[in-house]
C-alpha cells in the first residue's frame, strides 16, 4: 500500500494542470513540476497512484570522485545521443548552499555547451544534506520524465567517495569515471564504489599512468564479486580534448549493457 502524505491541496492541483503541458512539450511547465515534486517530496510511488505515472526511460548513473571529469564526460555523451535523435535530461547533483539550501554550482556553469539545445534538459538539484552523493528528490522525478518524453535520463553525481552508492540503487547502467592520478587508490576503494560499475571510463587518458590505471581496475574487478551477469568494462579515454577520444566506445559500451541486460522502459 502507498503511504500518502496531507500534501497541499493547491500543489496537488497545480502538478495535475501542468501535466498536459509537460507531455506537449513545454519546459517552463517542467521546471514547475520538478520543483513540485523536489519541495514536497513525492516519490515515485506517490506519483504512480496519485497521477498514474509510472514509465520512464533508461537512467544512467554517472558517478566518481572530484576532480575526474564527469561533467565533461556527460557532455561528450550528450552529443554521442542526439547523434542518435535521442531527446536527453540530465539531473546534476550539487552540494547544497549553506544559506539558500540551493545547489551551489549551477546547470549554466556545468554542461553549458547543451543549455539552450531543444533536445536537452539539464537540472541542477541541491543534496539538501542528503548523503550518498543524491538528491533525495531524484527517484520521484523519474516518471515524471517520462511522462515529458524523454529517451534517456542521465543522473550525474556530487563528486563521491567510496562508500557514496546511492546511485546503484537508482540507475540501470552505471558509469564510473576515473583519472589516472586516483592511482593505488583503486586498490583501497575496491570494497566501495569499486563494486557497483557496470562500465568504468579512464579519462584523461594523455597523462602518464592511465594504462597503469585501466590494469588496476582490471585487477580489482577481478576479485569483485559481480552483481549480475554483466562482464563490466573498463575503458579509457580523453574527453577534455577538442576531439574527445574514446566516446563512441564508452557509448556503445553502454548501449551493449542496455542490449544484454534487457533494460526498457518501466
Amino acid at each position: 500500500m502507498v503511504e500518502r502524505r496531507c500534501l497541499p491541496r493547491v500543489s496537488t492541483a497545480r502538478f495535475r494542470e501542468l501535466l498536459p503541458q509537460i507531455a506537449s512539450g513545454k519546459v517552463s511547465a517542467l521546471a514547475e513540476a520538478i520543483s513540485i515534486v523536489e519541495d514536497e517530496h513525492w516519490s515515485r510511488e506517490f506519483l504512480n497512484s496519485e497521477f498514474e505515472l509510472r514509465d520512464y526511460p533508461h537512467v544512467l548513473g554517472i558517478t566518481g570522485s572530484p576532480g575526474v571529469g564527469k561533467s565533461t564526460t556527460t557532455t561528450v555523451l550528450i552529443d554521442e545521443y542526439l547523434a542518435q535523435g535521442k531527446k536527453i535530461v540530465i539531473l546534476a547533483v550539487d552540494p547544497s548552499s549553506p544559506i539558500t539550501g540551493g545547489a551551489l554550482l549551477g546547470d549554466r556553469i556545468r554542461l553549458s555547451k547543451h543549455y539552450s539545445d531543444p533536445h536537452v534538459y539539464i537540472r541542477s538539484l541541491a543534496t539538501r544534506g542528503t548523503l550518498g552523493g543524491l538528491s533525495s528528490a531524484i527517484p520521484g522525478l523519474f516518471p515524471l520524465l517520462g511522462a515529458a518524453g524523454f529517451d534517456l535520463i542521465i543522473v550525474e553525481t556530487v563528486g563521491v567517495g567510496q562508500n557514496e552508492i546511492e546511485i546503484m540503487k537508482y540507475a540501470d547502467t552505471i558509469l564510473i569515471v576515473l583519472s589516472p592520478a586516483i592511482g593505488d587508490d583503486v586498490q583501497a576503494a575496491k570494497a566501495g564504489i569499486m563494486e557497483i560499475g557496470d562500465i568504468y571510463f579512464v579519462n584523461k587518458a594523455d597523462l602518464d599512468g592511465a594504462d597503469r590505471t585501466v590494469m588496476e581496475v582490471e585487477k580489482s574487478l577481478a576479485l569483485t564479486p559481480r552483481r549480475n551477469s554483466w562482464q563490466p568494462r573498463v575503458l579509457k579515454g580523453q574527453m577534455g580534448s577538442k576531439t574527445p577520444q574514446g566516446s563512441h566506445e564508452l557509448y556503445e559500451a553502454i548501449e551493449l549493457h542496455v542490449k544484454e541486460m534487457g533494460l526498457t522502459p518501466r
